[in-house]
């Protein structure tokens, strides 16, 4: 969360509330960006000096301090965007990348995922060996049953995650010059990922 607030705040200055509601926009209802964690994150940051106060604005009895990145926290953030991702889970730092990431910063978005999509192949052909049910004993021992279960549920998350993972490398591919996607590009993404 640290780094999608110091990016927020690369894009422009901004204070607390200000920068939780941008990031939740960015993030929609599937990420709950809560503005206590938005305010560790900041005052973690300026300890790291990567953001300053630029100015404090008084509203009533409330005092808004505006924060900016600082060059330091310029480069810490394309650092952390240059760092591979991991699919544990999927959606954590890997959607706040995305909410944060702009330019040169999507093609390494896209660079790890196809990389992501490479080793959910690699997981899926390894778990090929997942016992098959039809034929054999009529009964199967309870503990049978649940490795079964457990592995057949490891399967279908990689088939899940390897069908958002292609959709959102294709999402990336559809990015215009202005930094816009095209409704059609998007709903063939979905059809395509929803056929695999």
């Amino acid at each position: 969360m640290k780094y999608a607030v110091l990016g927020m705040l690369i894009e422009r200055r901004g204070y607390g509330y200000d920068l939780a509601n941008r990031l939740q926009r960015r993030l929609g209802p599937g990420f709950r960006a809560a503005f206590g964690t938005v305010y560790v994150a900041l005052d973690q940051l300026a300890k790291e000096q990567l953001v300053a106060e630029a100015k404090r604005v008084q509203v009533g009895r409330q005092v808004k301090v505006y924060y900016e990145a600082t060059p330091a926290g310029v480069e810490r953030f394309a650092a952390w965007m240059r760092e591979s991702l991991s699919r544990e889970p999927l959606r954590g730092e890997l959607y706040l990348k995305l909410a944060v990431a702009q330019g040169a910063h999507l093609a390494l978005l896209r660079n790890e995922l196809e990389r992501m999509e490479r080793d959910c192949l690699r997981e899926i052909a390894a778990q090929a060996t997942l016992e098959q049910l039809d034929g054999g004993a009529a009964e199967i021992r309870w503990d049978t049953a649940v490795r079964w279960l457990a592995d057949a549920a490891v399967i279908e998350r990689l088939h899940g995650d390897l069908r958002w993972i292609r959709m959102a490398v294709r999402t990336i591919a559809s990015i215009d010059d202005d930094g816009n996607v095209p409704r059609a590009a998007l709903l063939q993404a979905a059809a395509l990922a929803s056929a695999a």
